[in-house]
């Protein structure tokens, strides 16, 4: 039977379907495979199905070996995959698109939320002892209602943020490199600078690209509204770390809420961990139990037919792929 690595525990119903056809190996440790490891788990492999911290790059591909037909990453980005390196040795790559977009905009609409009323922050507030009596002018916040909600990549998330906030009568604008459709009412601005000095939120929903890669900087956060706040359910590379924890400390901004960071995670002594102005979650925006189910289904059915020698339905790099 060929063999299938797959890089962290998943649905248990999932992994019975890859069972029935391959010989599974499933790594159940809690943290990332260190390369070596996961090159040695790796090698005489048909498939990998790879979670967004799983660095799968030639190495891995080599350890493999000539058997190896698919990388099936877990979610829509695949900037952890050496896309290239697959190309050129005839492995297909897919990825799990559409599925998680409805979810990921509702996670990333409650942050703006969440940044609007201050909601981690009055959590901590009550959870220290420290409400004792009511202050008319404590932990104040901003109306949603009537705020600019500026967005970055309208693909299919942007697309359902936008949706949400026009619902709850924000204007909307975006930047995109690329003209997307205005149907829901969104105004596309023509650079990245006129977004953020308009905005009160911004919500990052950008592929991690060479070209997006540290997109928002010291500069840009200097454009920013000082009682503006960062949302970010992307990537974390996108954002300069170092210049966001100066910029949120410095007044620059008010607020941030990340369910990326770079790295990730961050160490333990990291000072945005000690900062009231940010709320800081563990890469779940795809976390419900439908989206998970059906991203992990998406994966088997990629595996499945690249293993019965089918085009992968969700195939990134089909064109580059010799079928015969």
């Amino acid at each position: 039977m060929p063999k299938v690595l797959v890089t962290r525990r998943q649905f248990e119903d999932q992994m019975d379907r890859l069972r029935s056809e391959a010989e599974t190996v499933v790594l159940t440790r809690p943290a990332p495979a260190p390369p070596q490891e996961l090159r040695q788990a790796a090698r005489g492999a048909s498939a990998i199905l790879a979670h967004v911290t799983d660095q799968i790059d030639a190495a891995v591909m080599d350890a493999a070996g000539d058997s190896l037909k698919l990388i099936a990453e877990f979610v829509v980005g695949y900037d952890n995959v050496d896309t290239a390196a697959a190309s050129q040795r005839n492995i297909a790559v897919a990825n799990t698109p559409g599925v998680l977009a409805e979810t990921t905009a509702e996670f990333a609409f409650a942050l703006v939320q969440a940044s609007a009323r201050r909601l981690a922050e009055s959590d901590r507030f009550v959870r220290r002892g420290e409400w004792k009596w009511f202050d008319p002018l404590g932990l104040l916040g901003i109306d949603i209602h009537g705020s600019t909600l500026g967005i970055v990549g309208m693909g299919r998330i942007g697309s359902a943020v936008a949706t949400r906030a026009l619902a709850c009568g924000m204007r909307v604008i975006y930047y995109n490199r690329t003209r997307a459709d205005d149907e829901h009412g969104a105004q596309r601005v023509g650079s990245l600078n006129e977004l953020l000095a308009q905005s009160d939120f911004v919500t990052l929903h950008s592929p991690l690209t060479p070209e997006t890669k540290g997109l928002i900087g010291a500069r840009q956060l200097r454009t920013m509204r000082s009682h503006a706040a960062l949302i970010n359910t992307a990537r974390g590379p996108i954002v300069d770390t170092a210049a966001l924890t100066d910029a949120l400390r410095s007044g620059e901004i008010a607020y941030a809420a990340l369910d990326v960071t770079d790295p990730e995670p961050l160490p333990t002594d990291h000072p945005l961990l000690s900062m009231e102005n940010v709320t800081l979650l563990p890469h779940m925006a795809s976390a419900t139990v439908g989206t998970r189910r059906k991203m992990t289904a998406m994966n088997v059915d990629d595996i499945l037919a690249a293993l019965r020698g089918e085009p992968p339905p969700n195939c990134v790099n089909a064109d580059q792929i010799d079928w015969s």
